[in-house]
């Protein structure tokens, strides 16, 4: 162990008298090159957050989408990615809401949750995002669908009289 610890010895001291090259630290805040998102990505982000506000569904975009004018838009949603560090959004939302609800807060909630999305998950700007209502649906509430049914006393006497009349036994 003796010869080892003597050649790693001279080793050691021609280490430290090299001077030490440090890497280059960038300065906090100071891009290491460029990161872009596809706006197919951003597209589907936005269509995650429509899914999310309650009353919605994504819609067509219409006519104009059918004839090819203008971008595609997938999902429900169209998106234009500008030019500029961090990149600005725009975003056309086309949604359906069910019947009920009010239109201009259901509008606003779109708005808002599909702006704080993609802000939060791209770090991008969110210059517009515009709502286009395409029409209404008639969906149950949620609570409905989750309730269990409600039997009535005279569902309870119907449903025990046909278990008697369909019961194989003669009286």
């Amino acid at each position: 162990m003796d010869e080892k610890d003597e050649q790693l010895l001279p080793e050691e001291n021609l280490r430290e008298e090299e001077p030490l090259d440090e890497p280059v630290v960038p300065e906090e805040g100071t891009p290491l090159g460029e990161v872009r998102i596809a706006e197919d990505v951003i597209a589907h982000l936005a269509t995650k957050a429509l899914q999310g506000v309650e009353g919605v569904q994504p819609a067509s975009a219409g006519f104009s989408a059918k004839l090819s004018l203008g971008r595609k838009p997938s999902g429900g949603v169209r998106i234009s990615i500008g030019e500029g560090t961090p990149p600005e959004i725009g975003v056309d939302a086309f949604i359906n809401i069910r019947y009920g609800l009010r239109i201009p807060d259901v509008a606003w909630d779109v708005q808002e949750v599909v702006r704080n999305q993609l802000e939060a998950f791209t770090g991008y700007h969110v210059k517009a995002v515009n709502v286009f209502v395409q029409g209404i649906f008639f969906g149950q509430t949620k609570t409905a669908e989750m309730e269990p049914e409600a039997v009535t006393p005279l569902q309870e006497e119907l449903q025990e009289g046909e278990a008697e009349s369909t019961s194989p036994l003669p009286e």
